[in-house]
């Protein structure tokens, strides 16, 4: 059995906006292939357009406000309850479309590290949960894409 305290978990601010906690991951432990992230996100504020190349799967759910999400170029809103399963291999994203609310959000991936390229860098990886390259925060590595 493995119990991962509160007090033991990464916060971080990905960008002005977005503060989450990573519960379970490679760079944190508790789990050797699953990621479990929650996050909360202001008025127009979430995760910018992005695919991961390795092909995982991923499943946000909203726990709080609403948000608007695009996978492969189909736009959805969701609300608190509901749930996204997005495709291996998709180019996704959404963001938070209540002025005055925050987005609250939990995201489970099938991988304990999950390499995400964002449209806007496709020059870099950015591993979720990653334990090799660069150190971007308590919660991601990076490293640059092979051309």
């Amino acid at each position: 059995m493995t119990i991962v305290r509160g007090s033991e978990k990464p916060e971080a601010s990905w960008r002005p906006g977005k503060r989450g906690i990573l519960h379970a991951a490679a760079s944190v432990g508790g789990t050797t292939k699953l990621i479990v992230n929650e996050s909360w996100n202001a008025f127009g504020i979430g995760a910018p357009t992005h695919t991961h190349p390795d092909g995982l799967e991923e499943i946000i759910m909203v726990l709080e406000g609403k948000a608007e999400f695009w996978v492969d170029g189909e736009h959805s809103i969701l609300e608190a309850g509901d749930l996204i399963i997005l495709p291996p291999h998709s180019h996704h994203g959404f963001k938070n479309i209540e002025e005055d609310g925050t987005l609250h959000v939990l995201a489970v991936f099938s991988s304990p590290s999950a390499p995400t390229i964002f449209d806007s860098e496709p020059d870099k990886i950015v591993h979720i949960g990653g334990t090799s390259g660069g150190t971007l925060d308590s919660q991601r590595t990076v490293e640059s894409v092979e051309q």
